[in-house]
């Protein structure tokens, strides 16, 4: 009868070489998996980074077009002026230093007001004047409420029916700080009601920049309202306006915030805005 051979086991060489060979694809896969992961990082800074410069580009391109032209002013290459559009309406009452303005659409389907915010305390009115060659007159707002009594703006003005005074459709009542010229302010004359703003590249607390919003009144500005960013910091071209008064547009250069990673890579953009609307001082 044969006898059984006993079985061999790994030799001392076999080991070694399987020890080796399981190190040699531990570490490529630690090296893909590394690969992989920046990648992802980058392609997440890289689209994070593209995603504010798409916000701050939305913000001021609404805004800046909407402006009044003969507003926009640069104020050192980081910040802009400008008397931004609050809403559009028409006349339906005035007297004195009280204007009244329809509501957004009236029950006949015609739209008679729009807004894009409301009326504030040292928003700017401008009433267009066709007696006197197209200019616009002006007025600062004292106050402005929403009304559902009319506010006097009757179906006797000819803008509204007895449909929208049954419905009580809500009309703005805004009190001036001055008078209008009554020939000026008869019904159905165009509104624009304007507000002071001001875009800058503003520093927070924790040393990161944003572009913010300050609403300003006079020669003093509110608190800035960070809306997009973080940026480069201005002595890296965070953010830069230039005013191209021959072709009456501004362009703003945008500069993302650099980490000194290669992980986290820088994008920029431009914005050009020509500026179209006639200003409250225009003819």
């Amino acid at each position: 009868m044969p006898r059984l051979r006993a079985r061999r086991g790994a030799g001392l060489a076999e080991m070694i070489v399987a020890l080796t060979l399981s190190a040699i694809v531990s570490a490529a896969t630690v090296a893909a998996l590394s690969g992989a992961e920046r990648y992802m990082r980058r392609s997440r800074a890289a689209s994070d980074a593209r995603r504010t410069l798409r916000e701050a580009e939305s913000v001021l391109a609404s805004e800046l077009r909407a402006a009044a032209s003969d507003s926009v002013r640069v104020r050192g290459d980081t910040a802009v002026d400008f008397l931004g559009l609050v809403g559009v309406s028409v006349v339906c009452v005035t007297s004195g230093t009280v204007l009244v303005l329809p509501p957004d659409v009236a029950a006949g389907g015609l739209p008679y007001s729009s807004w894009r915010a409301s009326p504030e305390t040292g928003d700017v009115v401008a009433v267009f004047d066709t007696a006197s060659g197209g200019a616009w007159r002006t007025a600062v707002v004292d106050s402005a409420s929403t009304r559902t009594d009319g506010a006097g703006c009757k179906p006797s003005s000819g803008l509204l029916s007895a449909a929208d005074s049954a419905a009580r459709r809500p009309v703005m009542r805004v009190v001036l700080r001055s008078s209008l010229d009554t020939a000026a302010a008869i019904v159905g004359t165009p509104v624009r009601v304007l507000r002071n703003g001001r875009y800058a590249l503003t520093r927070a607390a924790d040393g990161s920049w944003s572009l913010s919003y300050r609403r300003c009144t006079g020669s003093s500005c509110g608190v800035a309202q960070p809306v997009a960013g973080p940026f480069a910091a201005p002595s890296d071209s965070g953010l830069v306006f230039t005013n191209v008064a021959s072709e009456s547009r501004i362009e703003a250069f945008f500069r993302t915030l650099s980490t000194g990673s290669a992980e986290a890579p820088r994008e920029s953009a431009l914005l050009r805005v020509t500026l179209r609307n006639r200003g409250p001082g225009a003819r």
